[in-house]
């Protein structure tokens, strides 16, 4: 040998050199990074063999296969072409095959069948094209193996590059989709809790106490006018009252004086003895009708009394006839007397009283309507009764009184100041309530209704009401309706005037999969999140639903638990197509 290499040994290494070579390539082979527009497979690594078809082509022995992902106008397939060593095809009943891809979250098997020149795969290759692909093949006996790494829409993040990249995880899981229309509101006065202050006669202005701003309890005093009008209201009231005491006492006297009446009548009726009669009638109050009807009665007795003697006497003949029949005579003419006498005290008695019944019920009348005339000047009953235990009194001092508890919003007067009656002075607000108006479009009515929720968002404030009124006029020039919801605003941090954005829910449902909108991305010609594996992220297509603005709801994609990126998405993304771990179309 003497230090020389023979021919043989060089060879040997040649071709040692040769394999190692063609190991560490198969070993690296990237699956190609793009698809054409003529939408197959095209391959940016040039050092990737290709077949004729542009296909992946694996060689060993005298047999030949050419893998390729056809996806010109049919969702990516597997066309697998089969040759000889000399490039002819063989008969496709003499070949087993089936290809493995060993996806991140799953394993594919794809398994063929002859379709003219090729044999095509039963199985959509999915979306994205980034698996290990072991590729199995049986002809005349023999069994072929080769496999291949082809990355897409993949990249690697350390935990201190998602630490840095501010990226945010969460869980595919269900959520509640809610769909809204969101429309300008503004807040505006309750105006069911809203009262002007006017006065309801003609004054001038003689003290103010309440300025804009100021909060009012119902019932306080918020001003004082001068009026002679109510002046004239107050004398007419009192005067009425006056009246009314008169008219009740002399209806109380009259009352008694007909019972009484009406007593005597009843006692002289029953032909008592006179002397006890006129013993009962003693202490009642019985007027006139004493003085014309006892005496009649007492001179009926008699006469009747001399009738009777001169009859008896007449029927022993001791007086004449004559003497009989002038006693008859004053007999019958008394009792005549006192039974019309009788007849004019009863119908003279009951005349009298409902005299002083009617005169009492005009006074009361009266009484009323002045009485009336100051409540509907704004004073209180309570204020209307002192008057009548009030001596000293001011006449013409009308207040102003406030019926709610508010502020003072509005202000029309000064001290000295002439007004006029129903002029606005004051307006006063509750604000503790207010209103939303907004405008809901007329297409959206068939989906609106009374009672449906709504979020209010005024700065970084939300707010939850319900619809509470809707208009059922449409609104000529804009072709929408006014919507409203009551919000309560106890810390009066809702100013009227102010805006606010209105979002009117419209339907709320659950959705079994949904993710954050954040967290899409578009990616070729998919809507993609990128779902965590380990330390990789990769990208998955996704087929959307719903999208309220805070929720998308996933139909296909991706299953609940699997992990994806939630916030800062965008810089996955851009890690990717920095990294080429991409294609397009």
């Amino acid at each position: 040998m003497n230090g020389k290499i023979s021919f043989g040994a060089i060879a040997i290494l040649v071709l040692g050199a040769v394999l190692a070579w063609g190991i560490m390539n198969m070993e690296n082979l990237q699956i190609p990074q793009g698809h054409e527009e003529n939408g197959e497979e095209s391959f940016h690594n040039e050092s990737v063999p290709r077949g004729k078809h542009g296909g992946w082509l694996f060689v060993e022995k005298d047999f030949q296969v050419e893998v390729k992902i056809y996806e010109k106008g049919v969702p990516p397939q597997f066309r697998v072409y089969v040759m000889d060593a000399g490039g002819k095809p063989v008969n496709h009943n003499e070949i087993g095959m089936n290809i493995i891809l060993n996806r991140l979250e799953r394993v594919d098997t794809i398994g063929f069948k002859p379709s003219g020149e090729y044999l095509l795969g039963d199985k959509v290759v999915a979306e994205p094209h980034s698996f290990e692909m072991i590729v199995k093949a049986k002809w005349k006996g023999q069994a072929f193996q080769w496999e291949l790494s082809q990355i897409e829409g993949r990249a690697e993040f350390s935990s201190e590059t998602v630490k840095n990249a501010g990226l945010v995880f969460k869980k595919a899981g269900p959520a509640k989709l809610v769909t809204t229309i969101r429309l300008p509101g503004e807040i505006e006065l309750n105006e069911e809790k809203l009262v002007h202050i006017v006065p309801r006669v003609d004054g001038v202005v003689k003290k103010v106490f309440k300025d804009l701003g100021d909060h009012v309890s119902t019932g306080e005093i918020i001003a004082i006018l001068e009026s002679r009008e109510l002046a004239e209201m107050k004398i007419d009231y009192l005067t009425a009252s006056k009246k009314v005491d008169l008219a009740l006492a002399d209806f109380d006297r009259e009352t008694r004086v007909f019972e009484s009446t009406q007593i005597m009548l009843d006692l002289l009726e029953q032909e008592q003895d006179p002397e006890e009669t006129y013993r009962k009638l003693k202490d009642l109050v019985i007027g006139q009708s004493r003085e014309l009807l006892i005496p009649a009665h007492a001179k009926l007795k008699l006469a009747k009394s001399v009738h009777s003697r001169e009859k008896r006497l007449l029927e022993k003949g001791i007086t004449s006839e004559s003497e009989y029949l002038l006693a008859l005579e004053d007999y019958k003419s008394a009792e005549a007397r006192y039974i019309a006498l009788r007849e004019k005290i009863a119908y003279d008695g009951e005349w009298s009283l409902r005299k002083k019944k009617k005169t009492m019920e005009m006074g009361l009348l009266n009484l009323e309507t002045a009485n009336q005339k100051l409540l509907a000047l704004g004073l209180s009953p309570q204020v209307v009764s002192q008057l009548l235990e009030q001596d000293d009194q001011n006449f013409t001092q009308y207040e102003l009184r406030a019926s709610l508890n508010g502020t003072v919003i509005q202000k029309h007067l000064t001290i000295g100041e002439a007004v006029k009656k129903d002029d606005a002075v004051f307006l006063l607000a509750d604000l503790s309530e207010v209103w939303v108006n907004f405008s809901i479009p007329q297409k959206e009515l068939k989906r609106v209704r009374l009672g449906q929720k709504t979020i209010l968002k005024e700065g970084q404030k939300t707010l939850k009401a319900k619809l509470s009124y809707l208009s059922s006029v449409i609104d000529e020039k804009t072709r929408t309706v006014t919507g409203r919801v009551v919000l309560p605003n106890k810390k009066r941090n809702l100013r009227p005037g102010g805006y606010v954005t209105v979002e009117l829910i419209l339907e709320e449902r659950k959705v079994p999969i949904a993710v954050e909108p954040e967290a899409i991305q578009g990616f070729r010609d998919w809507s993609v999140v990128f779902v965590k594996y380990g330390s990789l992220l990769e990208a998955r297509p996704l087929e959307l639903g719903g999208n309220d603005g805070n929720t998308v709801e996933v139909l296909e994609g991706l299953k609940a638990g699997e992990e994806y990126v939630a916030v800062n998405s965008y810089a996955v993304k851009a890690e990717i197509e920095k990294s080429g771990a991409t294609h397009s179309h």
